[in-house]
C-alpha cells in the first residue's frame, strides 16, 4: 500500500467508525438492543452521539488535512488552506447537527439562538471575514499567483507595495519585498490597483 492510499484511508476509517456509532445512537430507539431499561437506552444513545462526534471530527480533520497535502504538492498550498478551512467548518456543522438530530434536541431554538449569534460574530469580524471573501475571490480570479511579481495601487494601503507574491492565504497576501516580507490584507488588494509582471531582483 502507497502512501498516499495509508493517507486516504484514514479518513474513510474514522468516517467508517462513524457511522456505526451513529447507528449506535438510534439502537434502542430502532429496537435493535433488547434493552427495556429507558435510562440504559439513554446511557446508550449519549455514549455513541459522544463516539460519533469523536470519530467525525477525526475524519473531517484527516480528510481536510490530506487534501491540504495533496494540492501542496501540486503547488496549490494557498487553494489547499483555504479548501480544508471549508471541509472543517463544513463537516463540523454537519456533525453537530446530525448528533443533536439523533439524540432528538429541537434544533428550532438552536437555529434562532445561532442566527442571533451569528449576526453578533460577522460585526465583530467583518474585517476579518472581509479579508477572508477577498481571498476566495483572489483564488478564484487568480489575477496573480504565486511566483509573480506584482505592485499594489492602494490608498488604503498606503502604497504602492512591490514585491514578488511567496503565499496567497486566508486573510493576507504575504510579499517577498526588498526590505522584507510584508502582508497585505487580501480586502486591500482586491480593491486596489494592480500591476502583474514587473521584473523584480531576486
Amino acid at each position: 500500500m502507497t502512501g498516499t492510499e495509508e493517507k486516504l484511508r484514514r479518513p474513510l476509517l474514522w468516517a467508517g467508525l462513524a457511522v456505526v456509532f451513529l447507528i449506535m445512537v438510534n439502537a434502542p430507539d430502532a429496537g435493535l438492543l433488547p434493552i427495556h431499561d429507558r435510562l440504559v437506552e439513554k446511557a446508550i444513545s449519549l455514549v455513541g452521539a459522544l463516539l460519533f462526534v469523536i470519530a467525525g471530527v477525526l475524519a473531517i480533520r484527516r480528510t481536510a488535512g490530506y487534501v491540504d497535502a495533496r494540492l501542496s504538492r501540486r503547488g496549490m498550498g494557498s487553494a489547499g488552506s483555504i479548501l480544508a478551512v471549508v471541509i472543517s467548518a463544513a463537516g463540523y456543522c454537519v456533525i453537530v447537527l446530525t448528533a443533536l438530530s439523533a439524540l432528538a434536541i429541537p434544533l428550532q431554538q438552536l437555529v434562532v439562538g445561532g442566527a442571533l449569534t451569528g449576526v453578533v460574530v460577522g460585526i465583530a469580524a467583518q474585517q476579518t471575514l472581509g479579508n477572508v471573501f477577498a481571498g476566495l475571490m483572489i483564488l478564484m480570479v487568480r489575477p496573480f499567483r504565486v511566483g509573480d511579481t506584482i505592485e499594489v495601487r492602494s490608498g488604503a494601503l498606503n502604497g504602492p507595495f512591490t514585491g514578488r507574491v511567496r503565499a496567497l492565504g486566508l486573510t493576507y497576501v504575504t510579499l517577498a519585498a526588498e526590505n522584507g516580507t510584508l502582508l497585505l490584507p487580501n480586502a486591500g488588494v482586491l480593491a486596489a490597483g494592480v500591476t502583474v509582471g514587473l521584473h523584480h531582483p531576486q
